[in-house]
């Protein structure tokens, strides 16, 4: 793949300067000769000091971000042109290099700050029954089915266009992808055709990056206003989800447990050991549904993917026949065992582990265990609220490590304990955690282990160590 560097950046460049591209790189460790190596402000350096080294690897050009527009020339006769805002600009830059894969395909984008992966993996389902269906988001990027693990919820807007382009290579036109917040406020997801965007919700998380609720909801109402969108599905039973439908200027599909009036609304005839049983109500026609996933918010869930394919022209009695055989999203409400019950579950937010803890009790009968931490270098505000939630809801409270980054340890268990009045147990190694928990708990009892879920890594100062909830629990489980 090539093209001219004017033709990347629809610039008139002297002929002198103008040159072949093949590639575009955002590390100058990985710049191969030929490509061009972008110079982004991050957070802890400018990229700009690494231009001499992308140079040495065999870069052609450099893109750098400044506050004025401009062309130096190099050692070598090397470009280097300065752009304003080049982060929002490189996902357009991207997409114009890789032929803009995404106008030709069906680009669903979900956001929210609970659901994203669960509300993915169910659209992916539901689709790859009739043609290949690309996924992207914390489970990793591919084809459903077939993911390669990810560092990021959202690739970066170079990898991001690539993969896209890869997928357009084989033939696969249809693709769903977690769009988190930091994608959006970075403008990672810029330069993508979006035809269907989905809202599951908002409540606090990342302040540490956003530092208020008003910037997170901004950042999330920029996946609303993408230039090529189509329409919108809404959860109606989120305050902010009201708050970004009132201001669509797309066209709108709504989902809801309480407002009839939403498009699609279900009503929750029982909770049982096997998920949860519904009557669909829909402006396509009606049904039923034993929905194997547990808890309320998940049946809100499946409602937004439900919706979403509705939206698209599939057939509601199709839709809810797959639907009854959904499999489960690893570290999503996942159950290992029976005697206790084992969950895991990736709830990171008060939000979602109070959501967590509630959908548990309405299924399984018996004391609740709850294992948990907080990730260090993160949102410290949301640590006492976590210790509320847990002990307001559960039997009995285990807080171990999640993970602690360059954070010490006692110190994120301290600030959980805040909001802890009544005594908890305190294991801070996780593996013996869960171990406690699983052999003190009896034949009946619940015990949820939150917080990483699917992840197999622990991040302890600058290492990333191996470990899985899901090893462990099933390890323990087998002796």
């Amino acid at each position: 793949m090539s093209m001219l560097l004017s033709q990347l950046l629809k610039n008139d460049l002297d002929t002198k300067l103008d040159r072949p591209v093949t590639g575009l790189a955002l590390d100058s460790r990985s710049v191969r000769p030929g490509e061009v190596f972008l110079a982004l402000a991050g957070t802890q350096a400018h990229g700009e000091i690494y231009i001499e080294s992308a140079l040495q690897k065999g870069a052609i050009a450099v893109l750098k971000e400044a506050p004025v527009a401009g062309i130096e020339k190099l050692p070598g006769d090397i470009p280097c042109i300065s752009l304003p805002n080049l982060s929002q600009q490189l996902g357009d830059i991207a997409a114009r290099f890789y032929g803009n894969p995404s106008r030709n395909m069906h680009i669903i984008g979900v956001t929210g700050t609970n659901g994203k992966t669960s509300v993915t993996h169910a659209i992916a389902y539901l689709l790859q029954a009739y043609a290949p269906c690309g996924l992207f988001g914390t489970l990793g990027y591919g084809i459903y089915g077939a993911l390669q693990p990810g560092l990021h919820t959202t690739p970066d807007a170079i990898h991001l266009q690539a993969l896209l382009a890869q997928l357009r290579s084989q033939n696969v036109s249809q693709v769903v992808m977690e769009v988190s917040s930091h994608a959006l406020a970075q403008g990672r997801v810029n330069g993508i055709s979006f035809e269907s965007a989905v809202l599951t919700n908002l409540s606090r998380d990342h302040l540490d990056y956003h530092q208020t609720m008003t910037a997170y909801g901004d950042a999330k109402r920029r996946l609303f206003a993408m230039p090529h969108l189509k329409n919108a599905v809404i959860n109606l039973d989120d305050a902010f989800g009201q708050s970004v439908l009132a201001n669509l200027t797309v066209t709108p599909f709504t989902y809801s447990l309480h407002n009839k009036a939403a498009d699609v609304y279900a009503e929750i005839r029982a909770y049982n050991i096997d998920g949860c049983r519904l009557n669909i109500h829909s402006r396509w026609g009606e049904g039923e549904l034993q929905s194997p996933w547990f808890g309320q918010f998940n049946v809100s869930n499946v409602l937004a993917a439900l919706t979403v394919l509705l939206s698209m022209g599939f057939l509601l009695p199709q839709l809810l026949s797959q639907l009854a055989n959904l499999p489960s999203v690893p570290g999503r409400m996942e159950r290992f065992g029976q005697a206790p019950t084992v969950i895991i579950d990736y709830a990171h937010t008060p939000d979602a582990l109070e959501k967590t803890l509630l959908a548990l009790r309405e299924h399984l009968k018996g004391k609740m265990w709850c294992v948990f931490g907080c990730g260090g270098s993160r949102d410290r505000g949301k640590r006492r609220l976590m210790g509320e939630v847990a002990q307001a809801y559960a039997d009995k409270v285990i807080i171990t490590d999640d993970n602690p980054r360059h954070e010490a340890s006692q110190a994120i268990i301290d600030d959980i304990l805040q909001g802890c009045p009544e005594p908890a147990a305190v294991i801070p190694d996780r593996q013996q955690a869960i171990g406690y928990a699983l052999e003190q708990a009896m034949v009946g009892d619940v015990v949820l282990i939150a917080g990483k879920g699917h992840e197999d890594y622990q991040e302890v100062g600058v290492q990333r160590l191996a470990f899985s909830d899901r090893a462990v629990v099933s390890e323990l489980l087998d002796q």
